[in-house]
């Protein structure tokens, strides 16, 4: 910083200042003041005068003025109070969840692009599911039921036996889940990866290989049966 205060009328605070340094030429009649002082102050000049005019502001009163005005505004007056506030936001979260909604309806309302590649491909990757899976939903429910309805008729007969609760039930069938889900996931997401060409991170390929698992975990959560005790 070269200079920091008052202009005055028609600049003539900082021509006094700046003609007021040893070596720096006087301004020209009619002269644009703000152009003048971009001519004086440049670092030709600077080298050609053999001054630095940071340090010259630095060591200057009307630097040591400024320090002065701004400690003296720094200093709360006396007998006020702090300021308190209590939010830091200025509207309540039902208010800042609307302006939130809106802010972002309108931009994905004004980014067609966007959203217009998105539903392109939700449709061809429905449509690509739809051509390899045809007329087999059917066969695929078949190869899950015997095996979910075994599972429930055992555990209703014991549960009615009271060899243990539903809630150890549904737990043990979760964690019992997890490695057989982890290693699927694993599999495909080993295969689908490089295929899909992702960015070759080993911190991206363990984030994608391991939130997937998950992911998986959490809607098996949400699928188990619960039942009452």
């Amino acid at each position: 910083m070269i200079y920091s205060g008052e202009l005055g009328q028609h600049s003539s605070r900082l021509i006094e200042y700046f003609e007021g340094i040893p070596g720096v030429p006087k301004i020209k009649e009619n002269h644009n003041p703000a152009t003048w002082m971009l001519e004086v102050t440049s670092p030709s000049v600077e080298a050609q005068l053999g001054i630095d005019f940071a340090c010259i502001y630095k060591e200057s009163h009307l630097y040591k003025r400024n320090k002065e005005i701004v400690e003296s505004q720094s200093l709360p007056a006396q007998g006020s109070e702090k300021l308190q506030f209590s939010t830091p936001f200025p509207q309540n979260g039902w208010e800042q969840l609307k302006a939130c909604l809106w802010k972002r309806h309108l931009s994905y309302w004004r980014s067609p692009k966007y959203n217009l590649v998105r539903l392109a491909f939700i449709i061809l990757s429905s449509l690509l599911y739809g051509v390899l899976l045809r007329q087999k939903g059917q066969n695929l429910c078949s190869s899950v039921l015997p095996f979910v309805s075994t599972q429930r008729t055992i555990v209703y007969r014991e549960r009615f036996s009271r060899m243990y609760s539903s809630w150890a039930y549904s737990l043990a069938q979760v964690i019992i889940e997890i490695p057989y889900i982890f290693l699927e996931a694993v599999l495909f997401l080993t295969i689908t990866y490089p295929a899909v060409n992702f960015y070759g991170s080993a911190y991206k390929v363990f984030c994608y290989n391991i939130c997937k698992p998950l992911l998986h975990v959490v809607q098996l959560v949400l699928r188990v049966p619960h039942t009452r005790t």
